[in-house]
């Protein structure tokens, strides 16, 4: 998504340049552009200087939606999801730590955008390494 989002109202980026700047598999870049294009948070451009586009800006891209896209879920444990799948969670305090844990993930991930990054790779000088 940042290598796209360099290139936001310029160009579309291609899949072999995504690849080489990340150092991934275009393979398994592939699998992630495609999750990411059914999630209309990127767009493709066909032809010879086609590539991928940002389907909005980055201010308005949060960190959230990209996770969830790609990863679904961000709940340490099925109870904060679907709290009727046990019995105790009304009185479950490890549900409580998970609540917590989940509430402050859920704040930084929604209040973080693909712009922060960006200009947190522009503040650092060089090039930030997202790689997991």
């Amino acid at each position: 998504m940042i290598e796209i989002a360099h290139q936001y109202k310029q160009a579309p980026v291609k899949r072999k340049d995504i690849s080489k700047h990340q150092k991934i598999s275009s393979y398994y870049l592939e699998n992630i552009l495609i999750t990411l294009k059914a999630q209309h948070l990127i767009s493709t451009v066909r032809g010879a200087r086609g590539g991928f586009t940002l389907e909005r800006s980055p201010k308005k891209i949060t960190m959230y939606q990209i996770v969830t896209a790609l990863e679904g879920s961000i709940a340490p444990a099925e109870c904060i999801d679907t709290p009727e799948c046990c019995s105790r969670t009304a009185t479950c305090a490890a549900r409580k730590f998970w609540v917590k844990l989940h509430d402050a993930q859920m704040n930084v991930l929604t209040k973080t955008t693909l712009q922060d990054l960006l200009d947190m790779e522009i503040s650092s000088g060089q090039q930030i390494d997202y790689s997991i």
